[in-house]
């Protein structure tokens, strides 16, 4: 872990385990990496709303293309994530980030790219990366002034690491580590008190995808909704960009900071959305120390020496003024461990030594047939992540993916499992066919709301519980998204585009049928409490009016969501259920203390906020139309902060033709505000409405903003 001298040292400027210098390491010259654009040919048009379409001969001018253009929207926070990924953010951010530098360390990650990076992925996916990193360079190269002391040059290796960095975060990794870092385990603390490993919005808050079959769509269209819900802001926000090569890459979409692709959308012939999923992918072992020895640990009846390496964490606190921490990192046989007050953790995830997940994302984003789908699925490069599959040909899936462990049978593996039996230490992972799946089911509709593989359509079809061992720790349970999209598609025998959207935008909260949502759950204890204070009472009876909607309009879902949201978020973290009553006093004081009366429509209470200028915004957690928020005391309302973002609804309809509405949650020009796409796209989201991408060049050449061409006649 990183240990109590280390954080005292930070808090308190008690240097126990460091070096001090002043000084800052140079960047180079950032103009020798002018001269790279003569490796690339490039041509980046935007279109009306800002987003870059970016067209290459080869897949390296692509990624090239796409580096650059991302990073003139957005170069600072790709930045901080190749800062973050090298675990050096601390050199540009000082202390607070700390922790995810040296998680960095503890994981591996370097080590692990570093010995597989010229044999275990291929040279095109190689040349993929490093071409991304070529586009960053010859960004710099224009504008020196943008980059940090020491970051330059950007390599390959940086885009890699970023994959195996990021994705174990997705399933909750850094939430199991930060409960064995805290002495959870052993004592029973309430995870409150766990350490946090990284600061930013945690990217689980829900996704949904929804696809309908021809045979369902009452049009003979095939339809995909892709509806990540990640924040609105930072290393996990989406970015849209459309990416066509003369190779057979074209795909448009979302992608995140550091990604030299789309990470979900629509290439010509296929498309997929991608929801969170969470399988037991961790395991926490329990090691039992010598006495005599602390750097030695039991197993199979002997004594073994830890592997002990040194994590050096460089530190800026004013200007120039940088620490170098040194922290030990043991490892056992099991993998990385902690040593706690309460003991020794070792700890063994899924994906713990896969550096391959680019080159399967690039599979996936040149496929164009359900076998080549699967092809790039069955790499099982991917530690987790659920995919929400359609086709032009009017196919559609859901994949239940997943790095799930070969571990025995017989052990509880959601808890402590024994450190010192060397057959519970497990090898490998199942393959593909061994995956839970849903491929077109008679219902005709698929989707994912981050709930089990077990309910995956509103009829048969989906995966059967049984057929699967609980060793693979598969979930079990149901969101109320999950729960509204079971009714809603059971409720449309036929889903046209009006329907399909009428349930994508949907805000309620389900009351209906055995298993009723966490916000029902809510409201009917809270309507059945008895107060003594008046103004109590005559607020709970005013709860009653809710109808479990959260309309823009709605008068009573202001009261009615304050109430239920602290249940839902602590759900979704782990942490404690709030206290019924203390949870509706809070909300009703809120909107006394802010507004003056309950009665105040939610759109004044939640908002959507770019610079100066906010929207009215229907929605709120958990429901289809997602929507979560931090209150802004200044302000006297909430502020959205995660949740519905990106949202591409694609279509094939009969003859074939493939129809793309987007929608961003702000625009194109994700830091600079004085931009016109700062903001553009916000009006739009706010009131539900999409636009139309265009896809052909005509289309594209009648909305074009503007043009530059990278390396070829260019240079």
């Amino acid at each position: 872990m990183i240990r109590k001298s280390l954080y005292g040292a930070i808090a308190f400027m008690v240097v126990v385990y460091a070096g001090f210098w002043v000084s800052a390491p140079g960047t180079g010259d950032p103009s020798q990496y002018a001269r790279l654009t003569q490796n690339y040919d490039v041509r980046i048009v935007r279109d009306k709303y800002g987003v870059p379409h970016i067209f290459g001969d080869r897949d390296v001018d692509v990624s090239f293309g796409l580096a650059f253009a991302h990073a003139e929207d957005d170069f600072a926070t790709i930045q901080d994530v190749v800062l973050a990924t090298r675990g050096t953010l601390s050199t540009l951010k000082g202390p607070d980030a700390a922790k995810t530098d040296y998680l960095i360390q503890w994981m591996g990650i370097w080590d692990v790219v570093n010995a597989g990076y010229e044999t275990r992925i291929s040279q095109a996916t190689r040349d993929h990366a490093e071409a991304y990193a070529d586009g960053l360079n010859y960004y710099v190269s224009e504008h020196p002034h943008v980059v940090a002391p020491g970051v330059l040059p950007f390599t390959g290796k940086d885009i890699v690491a970023g994959f195996t960095f990021k994705t174990p975060l997705f399933f909750g990794f850094d939430q199991d580590v930060a409960k064995v870092a805290a002495g959870e385990y052993g004592t029973g603390l309430d995870k409150t008190a766990a350490l946090m490993v990284t600061d930013a919005p945690q990217p689980d808050l829900g996704s949904q995808g929804v696809a309908i079959a021809p045979a369902r769509s009452g049009d003979g269209s095939t339809r995909l909704l892709v509806n990540s819900h990640q924040p609105l802001t930072g290393p996990v926000a989406w970015y849209e960009a459309r990416l066509k090569s003369n190779e057979g890459w074209d795909m448009a979409g979302g992608t995140f900071p550091g990604s030299p692709l789309i990470l979900h959308g629509t290439g010509p012939t296929l498309g997929w959305a991608n929801t969170v999923n969470k399988p037991d992918l961790v395991d926490v072992y329990e090691l039992t120390l010598n006495p005599d020895n602390g750097n030695q640990y039991k197993l199979d009846g002997e004594w073994r020496d830890f592997e002990i390496s040194d994590a050096a964490i460089d530190v800026t606190f004013w200007g120039p003024i940088r620490w170098t921490f040194h922290e030990p990192i043991y490892r056992s046989a099991h993998g990385p461990v902690f040593k706690t007050e309460e003991g020794a953790f070792a700890v063994r995830w899924a994906g713990m030594d896969e550096m391959r997940t680019l080159e399967e994302m690039i599979a996936l984003n040149k496929a164009r047939t359900p076998a080549d789908f699967e092809t790039a699925l069955a790499m099982m490069a991917m530690p987790s992540i659920n995919y929400v599959y359609a086709d032009k040909a009017g196919n559609i899936a859901h994949y239940y993916n997943a790095m799930m462990p070969k571990r025995p049978e017989g052990v509880d593996w959601s808890g402590l499992v024994p450190g010192d039996r060397s057959d519970l230490i497990w090898h490998g992972y199942h393959g593909f066919g061994d995956i839970p799946k849903t491929v077109n089911p008679p219902s005709g509709a698929v989707f994912n709301a981050n709930n089990t593989p077990y309910v995956a359509s509103d009829g048969d079809g989906s995966a059967l519980r049984e057929d699967f061992p609980s060793s693979m720790g598969i979930e079990t349970q149901m969101t109320n998204r999950a729960l509204r999209l079971v009714e809603l598609l059971s409720d449309a025998e036929q889903v046209y585009d009006h329907a399909f959207r009428r349930i994508k935008y949907d805000n309620a909260y389900s009351f209906m049928g055995e298993e009723k949502s966490l916000a029902f759950q809510v409201w009917h204890e809270v309507t059945g409490l008895e107060f003594e204070d008046a103004e109590l009472r005559e607020a709970r009876d005013y709860l009653f009016g809710w109808s479990l909607t959260t309309d823009a309009s709605s008068e009573h879902a202001a009261l009615g969501v304050l109430t239920v949201t602290p249940f839902i978020m602590a759900d979704m973290s782990g942490e404690p259920r709030p206290d019924p009553r203390e949870a509706f006093e809070h909300a009703v004081r809120t909107l006394k203390d802010n507004f003056g009366r309950l009665d105040v429509p939610w759109g004044q209470v939640n908002r959507l906020v770019r610079g100066g200028e906010s929207w009215p915004l229907s929605g709120g957690p958990d429901v289809l139309r997602a929507v979560y928020a931090e209150w802004d005391e200044e302000a006297g309302h909430l502020e959205a902060t995660a949740g519905d973002s990106y949202i591409m609804f694609v279509e094939w309809d009969a003859a074939g033709a493939q129809h793309v509405r987007t929608m961003h949650n702000f625009g194109s020009a994700t830091l600079d505000a004085s931009s016109q796409h700062y903001a553009d796209q916000a009006p739009l989201f706010a009131d539900e409405r999409e636009r139309k991408l265009p896809l052909d060049m005509v289309a594209l050449e009648l909305e074009k903003t503007s043009e530059r061409r990278l390396g070829g006649a260019g240079n």
